[in-house]
């Protein structure tokens, strides 16, 4: 149930980003500005499918990830 969770999540962020990509390709209207700023949604979707990538390894195989100093 988790991995499901986890990859609905990925998801849901991959379609984030590709609607923040999609936004910022758009010609720029100067009498209408954009209300949702793109660059940062766009970030911030990326970094959620970085966590959820790493999540789906430990569902995966089992095993938390360590850090490089095995924190």
């Amino acid at each position: 149930m988790e991995l499901a969770i986890t990859i609905l999540i990925a998801l849901s962020a991959f379609g984030g980003a590709g609607w923040a990509l999609w936004a910022e390709k758009q010609p720029i209207d100067p009498l209408s500005p954009r209300l949702i700023p793109t660059t940062p949604v766009l970030f911030i979707c990326l970094v959620i499918v970085i966590f959820a990538a790493a999540h789906m390894i430990t569902l995966i195989t089992g095993t938390p990830h360590v850090g490089r100093f095995g924190i």
